[in-house]
């Protein structure tokens, strides 16, 4: 993989925990803050749902780009007949967003058939990464962004794992998502062999980021006695034994790896990507842009 490209995946244990759309405003923002250049931007849809293609674009665009062959489903299959000379640009085009321009290589509709095919090769990750390579994605832009499925299939998940260099893992503030959280990262651990490192090295690549917190409630409160900002206390906090199983099972989590210090309130405007109205809540924008350059300062360590 070039060194000059930063290469992050989003990746969770769990559905709805807003890892696309963290996907799409750590894009957005690094647009805004001309940290990279538009053409320089790859952001790449690595779920057969295509929840983040659909995220930026409507149905009528998205069908064509199936309909014109521009898919990472038609990449893959163009390297399988041996068009070598075809390039990932060739498939990844610009889709206007809040009058921003990003470019977006979307799934296709047999994205299930290719992550089929790659696992009977026996090996499935490096063969991914080479097509990534081959294409020129590392080479023809300086941040690549995959956005994978939830680890409910873990194929979509050790794909990006392979592909990229920084994972960040999202979840919510509840016992139920920071246990999955760890089953995840347990089983992902298997791979550090592959990229040639020790456990603790592998393990510095990834990322934790808590999103979808509620201020004044039992779990707000476990998050600030952890030490985490961007959330406000409950009235009346309480030691009660649900809590202290949430303090335990996020601090485990926090002893296998680095977390972003400042925590995602659940807010609508952060949901439905209104980076204007957000600006307008200056609170949640500065706790936004705070968790967004803990992320771009994980996915640019050497």
């Amino acid at each position: 993989m070039s060194s000059k490209a930063r290469v992050v995946s989003f990746i969770s244990a769990s559905g709805g925990v807003g890892k696309t759309t963290l996907t799409i405003l750590l894009a957005k923002w690094l647009l805004e803050k001309k940290l990279v250049s538009p053409i320089k931007l790859l952001l790449v849809d690595l779920d057969p749902t295509a929840g983040l293609s659909l995220s930026l674009m409507d149905e009528e665009e998205y069908e064509k780009r199936l309909s014109d062959g521009q898919t990472l489903v038609n990449l893959y299959r163009d390297y399988q007949r041996g068009m070598l000379s075809r390039k990932i640009s060739d498939y990844a085009k610009p889709v206007k967003h809040e009058g921003k321009e990003l470019y977006v290589l979307v799934p296709g509709e047999e994205l299930e058939l290719v992550a089929d095919e790659l696992w009977r090769t026996g090996r499935p990750g490096p063969k991914f990464l080479e097509i990534m390579r081959n294409s020129g994605a590392y080479a023809l832009y300086d941040c690549v962004i995959f956005d994978s499925a939830p680890f409910f299939d873990t194929r979509y998940t050790v794909l990006s794992v392979y592909a990229s260099e920084r994972y960040v893992v999202v979840l919510r503030p509840s016992l139920v998502d920071s246990r999955r959280t760890l089953r995840m990262l347990r089983r992902l651990m298997d791979y550090a062999g592959d990229f040639g490192l020790s456990t603790a090295d592998y393990l510095a690549r990834f990322l934790g980021v808590i999103n979808l917190a509620r201020g004044g409630t039992r779990e707000a409160d476990v998050l600030l006695i952890l030490g985490f900002k961007g959330v406000k206390p409950s009235p009346k906090p309480t030691r009660d034994e649900r809590r202290l199983s949430l303090e335990t099972s996020i601090d485990g989590l926090r002893k296998l790896i680095s977390f972003s210090d400042y925590v995602l309130p659940l807010k609508a405007e952060i949901s439905r990507l209104e980076m204007k109205e957000l600006a307008r809540e200056k609170e949640v924008s500065e706790v936004l842009n705070k968790v967004l350059n803990n992320i771009w300062i994980h996915a640019s360590r050497p």
